[in-house]
This record gives structure tokens, sequence and C-alpha cells, in this order.
């Protein structure tokens, strides 16, 4: 008799979910230009961590907004189930805001606590269609387990797809047009950005309706 092969699954998984805006062309001109009017209008002055508007997007964000902001709901019903595995429509409350980066600035890791999802929107990766990566600017994404998996032992690492990573953090390369969907208690950030060009972002928050 043949010994049985081992059984092994991943569990209490974290999604994350890359997506494009399939109007991303569209819309991206009128969204850069509302987001960049704002940031002069502050004073075109920007710290370590960049240039952020109020959580108040999609009152001042127009069609393009409204357009983004359609799409990021019917994903996150698309990424959410009940319980027991039931599709689901709900009715998302959005915050969002509008960001600048420019060369030497970066975003802390953090988690966004009162949310159900999280992510970040590049209206404007900054690259200027350069693939060079000592631009960087990469999405960061930490285990949300925090440095537990690698207290013991770091020199090893599990032997499942994307265990090589555990305790520590991963990255995507973002572009223009890309959205990044996350579940909102996993800390996210942005490695320091070297590139040129100005980096223009939508960060955003989904709020399920009150139960």
């Amino acid at each position: 008799m043949a010994t049985p092969k081992p059984q092994v699954k991943s569990t209490f998984a974290t999604p994350l979910c890359i997506h494009f805006l399939p109007v991303a062309n569209e819309v991206n001109v009128d969204l850069r230009a509302l987001i960049t009017q704002r940031f002069s209008a502050a004073g075109g002055v920007s710290q370590e961590q960049g240039w952020s508007s109020q959580n108040d997007l999609e009152s001042w964000g127009g069609n393009a907004g409204q357009t983004l902001f359609r799409v990021l709901r019917e994903l996150a019903d698309s990424m959410t189930a009940t319980r027991a595995g039931g599709r689901i429509s709900l009715d998302w409350t959005i915050a969002a805001s509008g960001h600048v980066r420019q060369r030497g600035e970066y975003r802390a890791l953090a988690a966004r606590p009162g949310a159900f999802w999280s992510g970040v929107y590049f209206v404007d990766d900054g690259y200027n269609k350069s693939d060079d990566p000592a631009l960087g600017g990469h999405v960061e994404l930490a285990d949300p387990r925090g440095a537990l998996p690698a207290m013991v032992a770091p020199q090893l690492a599990f032997r499942i797809p994307g265990g090589g990573s555990a305790g520590q953090t991963e990255s995507i390369r973002p572009s223009s047009g890309m959205i990044v969907l996350h579940p909102s208690w996993q800390p996210r950030g942005a490695r320091r950005y070297d590139g040129d060009g100005q980096r223009v972002t939508i960060e955003f928050d989904l709020l399920p309706p009150a139960s």
C-alpha cells in the first residue's frame, strides 16, 4: 500500500486583490488635475510622507471619481461573502483622499481601524514608463501577524506559496490604473519614492453598512 501524501493547506488566509481600472486612461486625466489642483491650492508643500487631502474626495472627485468608486464597490462585493459563503451586495461607504508624493517621500506602514476593505488607486505612478527598479516607491504590505512567525528561527520559512515572507513584508511595484485592495487590518505603506515625476494616488477605505 502506497504511503499517502501529507495534506497541506493554508489556513486563515489574508486576501489581496490587484485589479486595473478598465477606463483608467479616460478618468486619470481628470483625477490627476483635480488632485494636483488641491495640492497647489494648499501651497504645494509636502512632508516626508507626501501631501494628502481630507477624506472627502467623493464630494469633489466629479464623474471620474464616481466611476472609480463604482468599480471599488463592485470589487468589494465580489471579494466579500456571508459566513455561509453567500454572495452579497452592500451599500459601501467610501472614505477617500487624494495624495501627491515626490522624490524622497514615502508612506509609513499602518492599518486602517474601523473599515473592512482598504486600498490605493494609482492615478499616476510617476515612473514616466520607466522600469528602473531604483525608482522605488513600491506598495508595501506587512504580515498582519507581525514579527511573530520569524521570532524563533528567522532563517527558516514555510514551504507553501507565500511562506517565504512570513513575519516580514511583501511589495508590489505599482503602475498607473492599478487598484490594490486588502483587508483594513493589514498594514500597508509605500517605500521611498525616487522618481522625478509626481506620484498621484487615491487612498480609500470601504465601510459596510451598520448591521
